[in-house]
């Protein structure tokens, strides 16, 4: 009865993990990405740790109430995931007013007829937190020796059991 609960278990464990991964790298294969999310001035409908999956549109394609991700215009290199509150398209350039749900203020910015930003699809609630963590010297760490001893212990377990197997 163990045996199988434990079977259960990590299936169930293995299946998780799987679902997240796809639902965090489907973006990457349909030619979106995904981005974890650093501050709270999307909650409560987005947090911080979350992760949101995002596809590539044309400016043109963004309507007011749509959440998109969009290189921040005081910070070079700096993302930022924002609710469309309106667009005006004038002389090839899309003019642009986003705010965060939880601030105070909005955002105006502009870009090209032509160029793209991301529209966000879903998100993937708290996954972030192990992301940002696997990108720390103690993570990048984790992910090489806690799989390496999972193995060795499965191995020792299996080398242990054989002479208690053949005695029963």
């Amino acid at each position: 009865m163990r045996r199988h609960l434990t079977a259960l278990l990590t299936f169930a464990a293995i299946g998780a993990f799987a679902v997240v991964l796809v639902a965090v790298v489907a973006p990457y294969a349909l030619g979106g990405r995904s981005y974890t999310v650093m501050s709270g001035s999307m909650e409560p409908r987005i947090h911080t740790g979350d992760v949101v999956a995002e596809e590539q549109i044309a400016p043109r394609d963004m309507r007011s109430g749509d959440i998109v991700t969009f290189e921040d215009p005081d910070v070079d290199g700096r993302m930022i995931t924002h609710r469309v509150r309106s667009t005006r398209e004038h002389d090839g350039v899309v003019s642009v007013v986003t705010k965060g749900d939880a601030n105070n203020t909005v955002e105006r910015w502009t870009i090209p007829v032509d160029g793209e930003l991301g529209r966000v699809r879903y998100r993937v609630a708290h996954v972030g937190y192990a992301l940002a963590f696997t990108r720390t010297p103690t993570g990048k760490l984790a992910l090489i020796v806690v799989p390496a001893l999972l193995l060795g212990l499965l191995e020792l377990r299996r080398i242990w059991r054989r002479p208690q197997e053949a005695t029963a």
